[in-house]
């Protein structure tokens, strides 16, 4: 039960540290960037949380893709009293792109590996997703016309007998219609529409699956009709084109299983440029849940309060301390599943820098004790 415990914090609150993770400072690496090999060592039994046993290194999920796990990993590391997995050795081009992403397990075994090519525009025209006995290629073909761009996308696996077809169209710069195709000849297609200023306003989701009755219950899939249309995502901007509410539906148990129903709901509030206040729903949890910040003069960070419009009934509290642009300590409060007590953590950072002014080395300390080292190997042009 207490593993059970574990990845259900882990889940829940890893989930809210990943949306807050926006706020904190970026990791800005300065040079000339040639290779970067970064790594988490764990400095007592303490590892990253598991739901069972036979989990691999990178926990219950397992290993998700480059960009996923990375953002997991820094929103665990900087928001919370625990630690995420990562293992890899990343290329750059002299235009700083990523040509060739290798990634390992905790025994420095070979896990999966990416490599990249663009074109002169810098877009990415070839990527190749390598597996022990498993090659994917993902080839990208541009069409261009005026302002108009037509991007046909190509997933090939033979192994796998694998072949997906996706499509996006461009007007300006900006992505108007997605489409990815099925095996059955049907598609779903987005159409993307932005107001005067540029910011996405809504879409349209042409869904070809339908619900049908089928005995004493209801079949969802592809059917005879010519399945169904509707915005699947609205959002709404203030007078200076800030996002102050997005709405997503979806076809949903309602009463008749024919229209479009909101399954979530966000609202976002601000003081000058700073967001203040984000207020959740949706159908699942009827409850609204609140995260509250607040904010050094300088727009900084300094504190998030989660998950009751009064902060005094927080069930999690993170409070950051800062030396210059680099966090040094966390005071992270949180109030426990099982016992409902409030139990108080103290996290520290500590950093090595090289000639270059780059963090190579960071300890990251909880409740006194050095439990993960986080270190980087970083080659210059």
């Amino acid at each position: 039960m207490k593993n059970k415990n574990t990845f259900l914090i882990l889940l829940v609150f890893s989930i809210w540290s990943f949306a807050l993770s926006q706020n904190l400072p970026k990791d800005s690496i300065y040079g000339n960037i040639k290779k970067i090999k970064e790594k988490v060592l764990f400095l007592t039994q303490q590892e990253n949380p598991k739901l069972f046993h036979n989990d691999d290194d990178y926990g219950h999920s397992g290993f998700r893709g480059p960009e996923p796990t990375i953002a997991r990993f820094y929103s665990t590391w900087y928001s919370t009293n625990f630690c995420y997995y990562l293992n890899h050795e990343r290329h750059f081009d002299i235009k700083r792109k990523i040509i060739k992403d290798i990634w390992f397990g905790k025994k420095n075994n070979f896990i999966e590996s990416y490599r990249y090519l663009y074109d002169k525009k810098g877009r990415l025209i070839s990527k190749i997703d390598s597996l022990k006995h498993s090659v994917t290629n993902e080839n990208h073909y541009f069409d261009e016309y005026g302002d108009n761009v037509d991007e046909n996308i190509i997933y090939e696996n033979l192994r796998l007998n694998l072949f997906i077809h996706n499509y996006k169209k461009y007007k300006n710069g900006k992505i108007t219609i997605t489409k990815k195709f099925h095996y059955n000849g049907s598609a779903d297609e987005y159409v993307n529409h932005y107001n005067d200023k540029g910011k996405l306003s809504y879409v349209i989701y042409k869904n070809p699956n339908n619900w049908e009755k089928s005995g004493n219950g209801w079949t969802y899939g592809i059917k005879d009709s010519v399945g169904v249309t509707y915005k699947s995502l609205i959002n709404e901007y203030d007078s200076n084109n800030k996002l102050i509410k997005t709405q997503s539906f979806d076809l949903f148990s309602d009463e008749n299983y024919k229209n479009p129903v909101e399954t979530r709901q966000t609202i976002f509030k601000y003081q000058g440029d700073n967001l203040i206040t984000k207020i959740e729903s949706s159908k699942n949890f009827k409850a609204l849940s609140y995260v509250n910040y607040k904010y050094e003069k300088n727009s900084k960070l300094i504190e998030e309060y989660c998950c009751d419009e009064d902060i005094s009934k927080a069930k999690l509290i993170k409070k950051y301390f800062y030396n210059n642009d680099k966090i040094v300590k966390l005071n992270y409060t949180e109030q426990s599943f099982n016992s409902q007590t409030i139990i108080h953590h103290k996290i520290l950072y500590t950093y090595k820098y090289d000639d270059n002014k780059n963090w190579v080395e960071m300890i990251k300390t909880v409740n006194g004790v050095d439990l993960y080292k986080w270190v980087r190997e970083i080659e210059y042009y």
